[in-house]
C-alpha cells in the first residue's frame, strides 16, 4: 500500500494518483500545484529529464517541496523568498566543457536545475537555502558525491549572499559615516581588538569581512605585519647582512608554543609522510600516549577528525613507511607540545625522511571566503614565486641545505589557468581554476583545492615542503603557509610593498619578476610587512636548494 513521503499515512485520495504527483497526500499535491502555473507543470511534465527510463521532475519536485514544508511547519521557519537566476561557466564533467545552470525556486528548499544540456534536475537545498544537499541527476543519486548542479547552485547562493551583505555593508558603512560626520566628538573605545570593523574600514580600503572573527584576525595581522618600510631588493648591506644570520641555528629561532601563527587563529592539519619505520608501531605509541584512538596503522582512505586524535595511514608512494596524519588543528600551547613530541616519539623510534616524503600542510580558507581578488592574491604569490616556495620548501634540516625531492606529486601551477580567476568568483570556482581542476590527478600541485571541489572541505593544501623530522623545520612551514593565506587576504594594491607581487593580467602596475633567484627572492621580501616573516622565510630559503632544471620548468613551460 502507497504511504506519504511526508506523514507516511495511506494515499487514499485518488487525486495523487490521478495528477501523476504521489506518493504524497493529496493535501500537499493540493500545495504545490498551487504555487506553480498549470503551463510549468505541463512543460516539467513534458520536458523532465528521464532516469533509468523512467520520468521524474513533478514527482520529486513535489516530494521535495512537501517534505521542505513539513520540516518547515515543525521548526516554525519562514517561507524561503522565490528567485530565480543563472550561473556562467559551470564545468560538465561529461561533455568536458563549461556550460551555463539556470535555477527556478519554486518551493520550499527545492531549486528546478535548467542545463545548458537541455535537461532539467531537482537540486535539495537545506532549510535556509544557503547550501545545496542534494540533486536528482544520475552523478548525485549513483556516486554519491557533489555533481556540477549542486557546485553550481552553492556558486548562485553565495553570490546572492554576497550581492544582498554588500548591499547591507554600504548601508551601514553609509550611516556610520553620515554619524560621524554629524558628531563633535571622535569615536570612543575601550577595545582596540572590538573597534576592529571600525579600523578595517580604512585598512583594508572599505572591505570588512564577513563575520567579526575575520575581522578580528585581520585587525591582529595588520598590527603585527603591517609594512615597515624595509625593502630587501634595495639595501645590499642590509640583506647580505640578514642571510648570514639566517644561515646560523640562531637565524631559524626557537620552537614556540604561544601565538605562533600571530592571532590569525585559521584551523590547519599537517600530514607527515616517514620511512623506515614499522606503522603499527608508531599507531602503538601515539595510542598509549593518547594522541591517537587507533592501535594500527590505517588505510589510506581512512577518515581522521577531531575524534580519532592523530592517524598513521598508509601510502603507496612511501617505499617502507607511513603517514602521521593531525586531525584539525588550532593554534594552542597543547598543539604545539603535542606535535613536538610525536616527531620524538618517530625519531626514537628509527623513522627517517628523505628525498621521497613530503610534508602536506592544509590551512583552512575561511580568510579568503568568497572574494575573487583574494584567491587572485593567493595565486600570484604561489605562481610567480613559486621556485622560492620550491627552494624553501626543500628545508628539512637546520644544520645543512637540502635538496628539493621532486615536482611529480607538487607541480608548478598554469598560468592559463590562473587567468580565468575573476575577482566575482566564489571560493568554490577559485578553487577550481586555481589548480585547473578537471578530475582527481589535478590535485599534485605546489597548493591543491581538490578536497574543496570535491567533498566541500575548506582547505588549501601546501604540498610543496619536504618531509623532515624536526619540529623547528615543520612549525617554520607552517608558518610560513599560515603566513602566505594571510598576506593574501590582507595585502591591497595601495598597501606598501603590493607593487612588487607581480600581477596575472598585462596592464598591471604591479612591479615584473626580478631576475635571479637571490633577485626573485628578496622581491618577494619586500611584499612581506615585518621582520618576523622575513626571518622565517630566509631561515628556509638558504637552507633548501633547487635544481635549475626545475626553475626551467616552473617558470618557463608552466605558463603556457
Amino acid at each position: 500500500m502507497t504511504t506519504c513521503a511526508v506523514c507516511s499515512r495511506r494515499l487514499t485520495h485518488p487525486v495523487s494518483v490521478a495528477r501523476g504527483t504521489g506518493p504524497v497526500c493529496a493535501k500537499h499535491v493540493a500545495e504545490f500545484i498551487a504555487m506553480i502555473s498549470a503551463q510549468t507543470a505541463e512543460r516539467i511534465r513534458q520536458s523532465w529529464a528521464r532516469r533509468r527510463d523512467e520520468m521524474v521532475g513533478v514527482n520529486e519536485m513535489a516530494i521535495a517541496n512537501a517534505k521542505a514544508r513539513f520540516l518547515a511547519r515543525i521548526r516554525r521557519q519562514p517561507t524561503v523568498a522565490t528567485y530565480s537566476g543563472m550561473i556562467a561557466d559551470q564545468f560538465s564533467r561529461t561533455r568536458e566543457q563549461e556550460e551555463v545552470l539556470e535555477f527556478h525556486h519554486f518551493a520550499d528548499a527545492a531549486v528546478q536545475v535548467h542545463s545548458e544540456s537541455g535537461r532539467e534536475y531537482v537540486v535539495t537545498t537545506d532549510r535556509t537555502g544557503a547550501v545545496a544537499v542534494a540533486c536528482s541527476c544520475p552523478d548525485h543519486q549513483h556516486r554519491h558525491r557533489v555533481c556540477r548542479h549542486m557546485e553550481g547552485y552553492n556558486r548562485f547562493a553565495a553570490e546572492r549572499r554576497m550581492v544582498q551583505e554588500s548591499e547591507a555593508e554600504r548601508q551601514r558603512v553609509a550611516e556610520a559615516m553620515r554619524s560621524e560626520a554629524s558628531s563633535e566628538t571622535p569615536l570612543e573605545t575601550t577595545s582596540r581588538v572590538s573597534a576592529a570593523p571600525t579600523i578595517l574600514t580604512h585598512i583594508v580600503d572599505g572591505e570588512v569581512a564577513w563575520d567579526n572573527e575575520r575581522d578580528r584576525a585581520l585587525y591582529a595581522w595588520h598590527e603585527l605585519h603591517r609594512h615597515d618600510g624595509v625593502y630587501m631588493s634595495r639595501d645590499d648591506a642590509r640583506w647580505q647582512a640578514f642571510r648570514d644570520h639566517a644561515r646560523t641555528l640562531e637565524g631559524l629561532g626557537a620552537y614556540e608554543t604561544e601565538n605562533v601563527l600571530d592571532g590569525s587563529d585559521l584551523t590547519f592539519g599537517i600530514e607527515l609522510e616517514v620511512e623506515n619505520i614499522y606503522g603499527d608501531a608508531l599507531a602503538r605509541e601515539l595510542y598509549a600516549y593518547g594522541f591517537s584512538t587507533a592501535r594500527n596503522q590505517q588505510s589510506y582512505s581512512s577518515r581522521v577528525s577531531e575524534s580519532t586524535g592523530w592517524v598513521v595511514k598508509h601510502d603507496g608512494s612511501l617505499e617502507g613507511g607511513g603517514e602521521i596524519v593531525s586531525p584539525p588543528l588550532r593554534d594552542t600551547p597543547e598543539t604545539w607540545e603535542t606535535l613536538r613530541k610525536i616527531t620524538d616519539i618517530a625519531q626514537r623510534l628509527g623513522a627517517t625522511t628523505d628525498r621521497h616524503t613530503g610534508l602536506h600542510i592544509h590551512m583552512s580558507h575561511s580568510i579568503l571566503d568568497d572574494r575573487g581578488y583574494r584567491w587572485q592574491r593567493l595565486a600570484r604569490y604561489i605562481y610567480w614565486f613559486g621556485n622560492e616556495y620550491y627552494k624553501m620548501g626543500a628545508a628539512s634540516d637546520r644544520h645543512y641545505a637540502t635538496m628539493h625531492r621532486g615536482l611529480r606529486y607538487a607541480g608548478p601551477l598554469r598560468l592559463r589557468d590562473l587567468r580565468q580567476l575573476r575577482r566575482n568568483d566564489t571560493a568554490m570556482s577559485a578553487s577550481r581554476k586555481l589548480i585547473g581542476y578537471r578530475w582527481h590527478e589535478d590535485r599534485y600541485k605546489i597548493i591543491n583545492t581538490a578536497k574543496f571541489v570535491e567533498h566541500n572541505v575548506p582547505t588549501v593544501e601546501f604540498r610543496y615542503p619536504n618531509g623532515s623530522l624536526d619540529p623547528i623545520i615543520i612549525q617554520r612551514q607552517i608558518q610560513l603557509a599560515n603566513a602566505t593565506m594571510m598576506q593574501a587576504a590582507y595585502l591591497r594594491k595601495h598597501m606598501p610593498g603590493a607593487e612588487r607581487l607581480p600581477a596575472l593580467f598585462r596592464g598591471d602596475s604591479s612591479d615584473a619578476l626580478a631576475e635571479g633567484a637571490e633577485g626573485r627572492f628578496r622581491q618577494f621580501l619586500d611584499t612581506l610587512g615585518s621582520e618576523r616573516l622575513r626571518r622565517i622565510a630566509t631561515g628556509l630559503w638558504v637552507r633548501g636548494e633547487v635544481p635549475l632544471f626545475y626553475q626551467e620548468q616552473t617558470h618557463v613551460d608552466s605558463r603556457g
